[in-house]
């Protein structure tokens, strides 16, 4: 049997084809876990800089420029 054949025949199994599967479904999980934590941090971000912001406006003068 040469390797060519031998490699075809591993390719086309089941076993092989759900280890596929199982790696594509995690590669997509860790996206989309990569995802949220990034909207996460962007959200509570923008959260912070609101609030620094707020307190900014409420000391600074009329025409300061803020």
């Amino acid at each position: 049997m040469s390797t060519g054949n031998v490699r075809k025949t591993n390719l086309a199994t089941s076993e092989y084809r759900d280890w596929l599967k199982e790696i594509k479904q995690r590669v997509r999980q860790s996206q989309v876990k990569a995802a949220v934590q990034v909207n996460t941090a962007l959200l509570t971000f923008y959260w912070e800089l609101g609030a620094d912001i707020v307190k900014r406006q409420e000391t600074a003068k009329w025409g300061s420029g803020f």
